[in-house]
């Protein structure tokens, strides 16, 4: 776990409005195609010598800008070229035995979607035919509350605080007194804070709850949080038989499949039985199927992806630090951090300068949550973050 700073803030909550401009010239500055104009008058003298004609940095989506892997982009085209043309029954079994092996379970126990968000689905669809309200901390990743709102279901949300870690102690609070079933959502590392759950405190509660307050862990960035010694996962539990824990996870982080839509979960027996009702049986393309078979087998990829990170995050943090902006300790491949400017026009100036960040992720403004790219990219970032603050813009 690497030394960072931890900061104050007020209470936040995840706004999940998306950054849409349309295409255009400012200023006498051509916009490269890719780009958006900007409406923003603040920013009109915001072009950088040294960032123009640049290529456009996606610094944004928590994309893995390392890209897959050679063996898994090679096992893709194989496939889409030898399989494409068949329905893949065999290789989702074999997906789901290489993934039962490696994490020390039966097939049965593992579930596939096209993208994590389609596990996150069924356990909602699970929970709402149970009468469930969904319990979880804010901000954080929205899709669970969408898809709950959408059915109908009752969200209860409690404000992370100052620190924005994830407290167990709350969220208990919150859950004994509601009556019923509920689905406890937890991301845990959280998006869009990076922050963990203390293992200890988030197994005991799980140990100790009522049979009807199902946890769902959103372990998407799993592979990034094992450099932090808090951390843990849940999945213990599922293979010690808890019926009322589902993990899930994705190939789209570490191993940089976004564009693939592979997604998995885990689950004891019977709740996995009940689970698998809701989905289809073969809902995964022939190329993401064989580019993460070959994925997961692919340790050296593995360790080469988490070090990139971990250099890229020392580089932005430790500018951070030269700069005094503070941030959230990370153990994720973004970082929530100040910016000493209305994110908006923070944004609209990076932009002009050939680099998405992150969209509004808090309550308060003036902060950004920033997408880690390689090292050269990072590079890049820093450069032009440090001419921000000659100019006093951040």
């Amino acid at each position: 776990m690497e030394n960072q700073k931890s900061v104050s803030t007020n209470n936040s909550a995840l706004s999940r409005r998306h950054f849409m401009q349309g295409l255009g010239v400012l200023g006498g500055i051509a916009l490269a195609p890719n780009l958006v104009s900007i409406a923003n008058a603040k920013v009109v003298d915001s072009a950088l010598e040294f960032r123009q004609n640049q290529s456009l940095l996606r610094l944004h989506y928590n994309e893995n800008s390392l890209g897959m892997s050679q063996e898994a982009i090679d096992a893709a085209k194989h496939a889409l070229a030898t399989y494409g043309n068949i329905y893949q029954v065999e290789a989702v079994a074999e997906l789901k035995s290489l993934l039962a092996a490696k994490n020390r379970l039966e097939s049965s126990q593992v579930l596939l979607g096209n993208g994590s968000t389609v596990i996150l689905g069924l356990v909602v669809t699970y929970a709402n035919s149970m009468g469930a309200t969904l319990l979880e901390p804010t901000p954080t990743f929205g899709d669970v509350s969408t898809r709950a709102k959408a059915r109908g279901m009752k969200v209860v949300q409690v404000p992370l605080e100052s620190d924005f870690v994830t407290k167990v102690k709350q969220l208990k609070d919150a859950a004994s007194s509601i009556k019923g079933p509920v689905l406890i959502n937890l991301c845990n590392p959280n998006n869009p804070t990076g922050t963990i759950i203390e293992k200890t405190a988030l197994s005991d509660w799980i140990l100790n709850a009522p049979e009807n307050h199902i946890f769902l862990v959103d372990e998407a960035y799993h592979e990034y949080a094992t450099t932090n010694s808090n951390y843990e996962s849940m999945l213990s539990l599922i293979q010690q038989g808890k019926e009322n824990v589902i993990v899930a996870r994705t190939f789209s982080k570490v191993y940089g499949m976004a564009g693939m839509r592979v997604g998995y979960g885990f689950a004891a027996p019977k709740t996995a039985e009940k689970l698998s009702s809701y989905s289809a049986s073969f809902n995964l393309t022939a190329a993401g199927l064989a580019a993460a078979k070959v994925s997961l087998k692919d340790d050296v990829f593995l360790e080469k992806s988490i070090a990139s990170n971990l250099k890229a995050k020392k580089l932005l943090t430790d500018t951070l630090d030269d700069l005094a902006l503070p941030y959230i300790p990370s153990s994720t491949n973004f970082v929530l951090h100040k910016i000493n400017a209305d994110l908006e026009t923070y944004s609209n100036r990076m932009l002009l300068n050939n680099i998405k960040v992150g969209r509004r992720m808090t309550k308060d403004d003036g902060w950004n949550r920033l997408s880690l790219g390689q090292v050269d990219e990072m590079q890049a970032f820093v450069k032009t973050l440090k001419a921000f603050r000659n100019k006093g813009w951040v």
